[in-house]
């Protein structure tokens, strides 16, 4: 029980941050509107892609459990997808935090 409250309080901290004006570097500043035209663009599309999979990496690293099971970029990329589809105007950081938070819930499940 304490390892899944220490995880909580650790994906927690980022939102408090995020909410109190925190920077988003790199692709994670970008809108999901961005996220969802990066097609267009190869380049685009690696970067944008590269930076939600090495955020969540990030964060999976930082915790004290593990959290990407296994890591399925597929299924991380889709999720982005359907999140962006559903909330264009925030940020490409703030949905991939949703994710990881998304991701350590259901770990803390198994």
């Amino acid at each position: 029980m304490k390892r899944v409250l220490a995880i909580a309080v650790m994906l927690l901290l980022p939102i408090t941050c995020l909410n109190a004006g925190s920077t988003i570097v790199g692709a994670g500043s970008q809108s999901c509107t961005a996220w969802l035209n990066r097609k267009k663009n190869l380049v685009v599309k690696a970067a944008f892609e590269s930076w939600v999979v090495g955020f969540v990496s990030g964060l999976n690293v930082s915790a004290e459990r593990e959290i990407v099971g296994g890591g399925d970029f597929s299924a991380i990329v889709a999720w982005m997808d359907r999140r962006c589809k559903s909330q264009s105007s925030d940020q490409i950081g703030v949905a991939a935090l949703d994710l990881a938070m998304e991701l350590a819930g259901n770990a803390a499940k198994r």
